[in-house]
């Protein structure tokens, strides 16, 4: 990341005339940068400014970062095929892993790579329950499930789309055995957040195709069969994980799940309060957790600080209503340039793809956090932005991927 913004500042900009000539373009590179400096600054009155004054500064300066690199992905329009590329090698790699840890109900031996020691039966093991039945979550390489599945959101709604235009027929029977792959997975992490991103982002690909038209005869049958695809899956994940399922949807009361409920809503709580406490300004980027953590403190409840678990509750208590206001801006701007584009005669179904997983992971954030506070996910979430509502044409490879 840091070499591509490096370079990118190097050459001079390229490509930053082409994005600011686009008026909505233009709104999103400057509530985003904003957005950026506003976390910068938030050092001066944060809420540890005295005690650890670092937390805000290694919060900031990373943000600051994905930030830069998501408007230089947006003036370099990078190839989107090769993207999608990236992204389908990397669902088919997670899914694999994602079976492999759900048949073994554990690890499987890629410690070196980072992957957890994952054991059902330990405290602090991320499980679905059922009765006495403690059920593994998987989680790839990454530190909690609903993180796995917020990656395999991104990657499978890029594949549908990709999926949805016309692959030749060889790629298109290993595509389909990816998003089989992929789907099953999805559904194996039991994120109801996920779950719903994943729908929206079907939403958002189903009103481009109508939009346009006849010309996108064979895209609507396309998807038609994946929509068809996709309630096959469900209704056999359905028939096997039934129990489960009804314990991760509130149809039982498992203390498990009545407890993550219970823990949300005590965050949520807590950053009503601070945003009571500083309305303008906020506490300061990264700093609701230390935040939290003085509020808990004084109360009986069992509970650390961590982050709020809504990316918007999360924007106001740490950057007030002014980080608010960029956010919605830039969130609103941003949709604004790609859903024009989607119904433009120039519009290719790859890049409503990654409109679709911005929309995905929008939704995921009113559930979570990682697309606010974990790096990885902020240069996803605002790059993949860049791809959606970069004005120019697509590159020739990338209309060859297509046709």
């Amino acid at each position: 990341m840091l070499w591509t913004v490096v370079w990118w500042l190097v050459a001079g900009l390229p490509g930053w005339n082409s994005l600011w000539q686009n008026r909505a373009g233009r709104w999103w590179v400057l509530s985003l940068s904003a957005l950026a400096f506003w976390a910068l600054l938030s050092w001066a009155w944060s809420y540890t400014r005295v005690s650890n004054p670092a937390v805000t500064v290694s919060s900031a300066i990373p943000f600051v970062f994905a930030v830069l690199f998501a408007l230089a992905t947006a003036c370099l329009k990078p190839s989107i095929s090769r993207v999608t590329t990236i992204l389908i090698i990397g669902l088919a790699w997670n899914s694999v892993l994602t079976g492999l840890q759900v048949a073994q109900q554990g690890s499987v031996g890629l410690q070196f790579f980072g992957e957890f020691n994952l054991n059902p039966l330990r405290s602090g093991v991320v499980v679905v329950q059922a009765g006495d039945i403690r059920w593994l979550r998987p989680y790839g390489l990454l530190p909690h499930p609903n993180i796995l599945a917020g990656f395999l959101v991104i990657s499978l709604s890029v594949h549908t789309a990709w999926l949805t235009s016309q692959p030749r027929r060889l790629q298109l029977i290993l595509g389909t055995i990816i998003f089989v792959l992929g789907l099953w997975s999805l559904l194996l992490t039991f994120s109801r957040a996920a779950w719903m991103s994943y729908a929206a982002g079907l939403c958002v690909l189903f009103v481009s195709i109508w939009l346009c038209g006849r010309r996108c005869f064979a895209q609507r049958i396309r998807f038609i069969g994946i929509l068809g695809l996709c309630a096959v899956l469900g209704g056999l994940f359905l028939l096997q994980y039934q129990p489960f399922l009804a314990a991760r949807t509130g149809l039982s009361e498992e203390s498990i799940e009545l407890r993550s409920i219970s823990d949300r809503a005590v965050y949520n709580q807590i950053a009503f309060e601070a945003i009571q406490d500083s309305p303008l300004l906020g506490v300061g980027i990264g700093n609701f957790p230390w935040y939290a953590a003085g509020y808990l403190r004084k109360t009986d409840f069992d509970l650390r600080g961590q982050p709020v678990h809504n990316i918007f509750l999360s924007a106001c208590s740490e950057l007030g209503l002014v980080g608010l206001v960029l956010l919605l801006v830039n969130l609103s701007a941003g949709l604004w340039a790609a859903f024009r584009l989607m119904s433009s005669a120039s519009t290719h179904i790859l890049r409503v793809g990654f409109a679709s997983a911005v929309v995905a992971l929008m939704i995921i954030g009113l559930l979570d956090h990682y697309p606010w506070t974990l790096i990885q996910f902020q240069v996803a979430w605002w790059a993949m932005f860049g791809i959606a509502v970069n004005p120019g044409l697509p590159s020739s490879e990338d209309a060859l991927v297509e046709n």
